[in-house]
């Protein structure tokens, strides 16, 4: 599902040091993805770049770990944890440290057990682990004087972690009265000219133009010829909300895919490989900006000058009630089929998935991949521990304190993707990278368990980072083909 993911970022010594800088204030935006600025590729923000095969960091084929107990890198009972690193080098020695996810601060340590086969062995007992995530560090000694860096996130009892919901009394109230202030603005759209894209041409597109590869998924094609066209309509306070429109050649009505952005100020491409796959997809800027310019302006309130009281002015309502607008316009196409009408996003997208998915019940289906921002007690917790003098480890704490600032604090749980999923109905697909620095799987998985949907599933990534799977999109074209009843994909002529 071309997309689905939030933005891919590198990241070296000297931005990981300056994530240490970042202020508390805006941990779910600056800290997990705002400070990283570089995109490799992004299938996963659905990036107006060519297509790279490089993987997001911290993945690196160097150093590949797996457990002989579980596959998933999820454990439940074990008395011990056996986790395997292999190493592309040749290996004299391993260091190893172990912290709660997204903590600097260790409170284990040991070294691996070699193996002739330039591999190692390490053991971690589970008596003082507490329900949790952890992140497993090594440095692998190769020989010459470089140490070589790597991480393994794995879960604990992850069905027992206490959470710290801060969902406000008035939390529906409030979204109430952003949607009742939205339902008086006209759609007032204005559709621009429509061009006509086939088979290579959408291969050669996705290429240069969408950072996916040429075409990926051929047994999901419903079509060769599809059209696209720049759109906008009217939003909250005089704005346009701008995005590119792609269907299938006709009139319809289609299935309807609203795709999420991840995070940034950025151009979108057309979403072709979505309407070859049998949709009506739109794509938007979320910041009210034009889809296709050279350069965007950072708008004050989105990384910096944060306005937290009153909680209707900062800036993420004016992002969610934007989505919203956005989605409602769908429902109102007369070539949609408002009874399958989806939702796909990932990082700050799969956090709109999961937001809008709880905002409009009539939502068929949902796919919500890294989705970032939530659980914000516990991600202000990592940064207080982290910026503490000394940093602490955390530890001594089952559940996250109460938040350092009480008015942000505050604000922010009115925003936080866990407080929307209990009102989350529809069938929801999500997925978590568990070496993902951007969204850490101790911010995902309580999205998860919190949701409200009869059925819902996770797809465990145990290797992957803030990045985009090819198989991943693939089984979630289907997932979403089977929850709505489409007629099956068949192989193009």
């Amino acid at each position: 599902m071309t997309q689905f993911f939030g933005a891919l970022v590198d990241m070296n010594d000297k931005t990981n040091s300056r994530v240490g800088r970042i202020a508390l204030a805006e941990i779910t935006l600056a800290v997990f993805f705002g400070a990283w600025s570089v995109p490799l590729h992004a299938m996963t923000l659905n990036m107006a770049v060519p297509f790279s095969s490089k993987p997001a960091s911290p993945q690196d084929a160097r150093l590949v770990f797996w457990s002989p107990q579980e596959e998933s890198l999820i454990f439940s009972k074990e008395n011990e944890i056996v986790i395997r690193c292999q190493t592309g080098l040749r290996a004299v020695g391993l260091e190893w440290t172990l912290s709660r996810n997204a903590f600097n601060t260790s409170f284990a340590s040991g070294v691996g057990e070699p193996l002739p086969e330039n591999a190692f062995v390490i053991r971690i007992p589970t008596r003082n682990l507490k329900p949790g995530f952890f992140d497993l560090r090594v440095k692998l000694d190769s020989g010459d004087e470089t140490r070589i860096p790597g991480v393994c996130t794995f879960g604990f009892q992850i069905d027992k972690i206490p959470l710290s919901v801060n969902r406000p009394d008035d939390f529906k109230k409030f979204w109430d009265e952003g949607k009742s202030e939205l339902s008086q603005i006209p759609f007032d759209p204005k559709i621009g000219e429509m061009e006509t894209f086939q088979g290579r041409e959408i291969d050669a597109y996705n290429m240069s133009h969408a950072a996916l590869p040429g075409d990926y998924d051929p047994e999901g094609h419903q079509t060769e010829e599809v059209e696209s066209c720049k759109i906008d309509i009217a939003g909250p306070n005089g704005s346009r909300i701008h995005a590119w429109l792609a269907k299938p050649k006709g009139s319809g009505p289609f299935p309807a895919m609203l795709i999420l952005p991840g995070a940034g100020f950025n151009a979108r491409p057309r979403p072709l490989e979505h309407a070859r796959h049998g949709y009506l997809a739109l794509d938007i800027q979320i910041h009210g900006q034009p889809v296709d310019l050279k350069n965007y302006e950072k708008l004050p309130g989105y990384y910096d000058n944060f306005v937290f009281d009153p909680p209707e002015e900062y800036y993420y309502r004016k992002i969610y009630l934007n989505a919203l607008q956005a989605l409602e316009y769908l429902f109102s196409r007369e070539d949609v089929d408002k009874n399958r009408v989806v939702l796909a996003g990932g990082s700050q997208g799969g956090r709109l998935a999961v937001v809008l998915a709880a905002l409009e019940p009539r939502v068929a289906a949902a796919v919500a991949t890294i989705t970032n921002g939530g659980n914000v007690p516990y991600l202000e917790w990592v940064i207080h521990c982290n910026a503490a003098k000394p940093p602490t480890d955390g530890m001594d704490q089952d559940i996250p304190p109460p938040v350092s600032d009480p008015v942000a604090g505050h604000c922010r749980s009115y925003y936080d993707p866990m407080n929307f999923a209990p009102d989350v109905k529809c069938p929801i697909l999500m997925a978590a990278g568990l070496i993902d620095p951007i969204s850490p799987p101790a911010s995902v998985f309580p999205v998860y368990d919190q949701l409200g949907a009869k059925e819902k599933q996770m797809i465990i990534l145990p290797g992957l980072g803030h990045d985009w799977s090819p198989e991943f999109d693939r089984r979630a074209w289907r997932w979403l083909h089977d929850r709505l009843k489409l007629t099956k994909a068949k192989n193009p002529s």
